[in-house]
């Protein structure tokens, strides 16, 4: 561990952990962009966008999904913790037949805090 690493205020960490959920959040999305097949600008357009929906989820909380509907105007998301703005969400992809798919930044941010700390045992063990 570097002396910068150590040395960082409790809010410079929070910051990079928050940075390495979204990446975390960027790379579980990029996997559902390409098994999609979205057309590219589609694609970065939904990629774009999602750093502000990561975000708006993890500060709403740890039951905050993020959810896209691929319809025939194009991608939509919707950040919710509500179940009934999610169950509408859904009922409109299942009724135009189209692909549904999301992720849970809060539980990924929980992932993340449970590697972090392992990794810290291992460092402290060495």
């Amino acid at each position: 561990m570097n002396t910068k690493t150590e040395t960082a205020s409790p809010i410079v960490r929070a910051q990079l952990g928050r940075a390495h959920v979204a990446a975390a959040c960027l790379t579980v999305l990029t996997r559902e962009v390409h098994t999609a097949g979205l057309e590219k600008q589609d694609a970065l357009d939904l990629l774009r966008d999602a750093p502000d929906k990561i975000d708006a989820a993890l500060t709403r909380g740890s039951r905050a999904l993020v959810v896209y509907r691929l319809d025939k105007r194009g991608a939509r998301g919707l950040v919710t913790d509500s179940d009934s703005r999610l169950n509408h969400f859904a009922a409109v992809a299942d009724q135009d037949g189209a692909p549904l798919f999301g992720f849970c930044p809060g539980a990924i941010a929980e992932l993340a805090a449970y590697i972090d700390t392992g990794a810290a045992s291992l460092k402290k063990d060495a």
